[in-house]
């Protein structure tokens, strides 16, 4: 009996110990499990709204177009003698660029000349004559009648000896000579003698779309970009006052300086031209928006270095950057990579404040 008694304490004693063990056990591992769950800190990059310069732009291409350009005929019929200028020589409006055979302009000059020397001297005889009531005034008006006709001649003449001096209508540089020396050249003919184009002023055509016409003003800035080259400004100077209907686009023509001859017509431009600009607005990286619902929003991180999302609405927009209307403020921390693994409250690392 007592050793059957002896036994059951034991037993006891054993399921007790078992109890207090495993409650220590679970409030150990309690313990453990809060120590073990840290609050980590997500790296993000960051920047500082600040304020700058932002336009409202359309952007498109246009080929440069010489402002005046010629193509130079002859008004004349005869033979090239003589041609006076190349490829690439400036040219100045009147210059002389090629003469042609005008031999025959200079014997009918001479003819005429020397009729209207008789004519004239038969003319002042016929005038003491009617001075003095001895010819009628029928006969000596036809006689001053015909004298005019005779100079009208001479100097249809002089201007048909002139025709054979091919000179420049424009001031410009000679970019095709299509004339040489012994070649036949007719009055009036299609065929061109030279190509004249005027490199000081160059022109851009752009096509602009209806809804930019609102925003188009006459000498706004364009800004042209060519390969290789620094960017040149250009002026909106005419704009259409018609929409073409197939196209639903305005023409728009840039005037374009060209003081150094740097530029030339044939030019492939990309093209900016500015409507407006803004010296101080405040200024975002377009990075940092995040597009929720048919808004913008941005994480913005506080003095704890927690973030928290904001919208923000948005105003003339620019390669990288856009002009924030409202939801933030000057100087405001924004993050600008890393945002897709944020939520409110997060709390983050910047690793880098980057500018802009």
């Amino acid at each position: 009996m007592k050793t059957s008694h002896s036994i059951k304490l034991t037993a006891a004693a054993a399921i007790i110990a078992s109890l207090l063990l495993s409650g220590c056990n679970q409030a150990n591992s309690s313990t453990a499990a809060t120590k073990a769950e840290p609050v980590v800190a997500i790296p993000v990059e960051a920047v500082l709204t600040r304020q700058g310069e932002i336009s409202s732009s359309y952007r498109t291409t246009a080929t440069l177009e010489a402002r005046a350009e010629a193509e130079v005929i002859s008004k004349a019929t005869g033979i090239v003698q003589q041609i006076l200028v190349e490829e690439g020589d400036k040219v100045v409006a009147g210059q002389l660029l090629a003469v042609l055979d005008n031999e025959r302009q200079q014997y009918s000059l001479q003819k005429e000349k020397a009729e209207l020397s008789r004519l004239n001297s038969e003319l002042k005889r016929m005038e003491e004559m009617y001075q003095r009531k001895l010819i009628s005034a029928d006969v000596f008006e036809k006689l001053q009648w015909q004298y005019d006709a005779l100079l009208a001649s001479v100097n249809l003449a002089e201007l048909a000896l002139k025709e054979t001096q091919i000179r420049a209508p424009i001031d410009g540089v000679v970019s095709r000579r299509y004339a040489k020396v012994g070649q036949l050249v007719n009055q009036h003919a299609v065929q061109s003698l030279f190509h004249l184009v005027s490199n000081q002023q160059l022109e851009a055509v752009v096509h602009l779309p209806e809804q930019q016409l609102a925003q188009a003003r006459l000498g706004q800035t364009a800004l042209l970009q060519f390969a290789g080259m620094t960017p040149v400004s250009a002026t909106l100077v005419r704009i259409a006052p018609v929409v073409n209907a197939q196209s639903g686009t305005v023409r728009a023509v840039l005037n374009v300086a060209n003081d150094n001859q740097q530029l030339k017509p044939g030019m492939f431009a990309q093209v900016q031209l500015q409507f407006d600009v803004k010296p101080d607005a405040l200024l975002l990286p377009k990075r940092a928006l995040m597009s929720t619902d048919n808004s913008q929003t941005v994480f913005v991180i506080d003095a704890e270095h927690k973030v928290s999302r904001k919208a923000v609405q948005l105003g003339y927009q620019a390669d990288n950057t856009v002009e924030v209307l409202s939801g933030l403020a000057l100087g405001d921390r924004v993050v600008i990579a890393g945002q897709s693994a944020l939520k409110d409250d997060a709390l983050v690392n910047v690793v880098t404040t980057r500018e802009f």
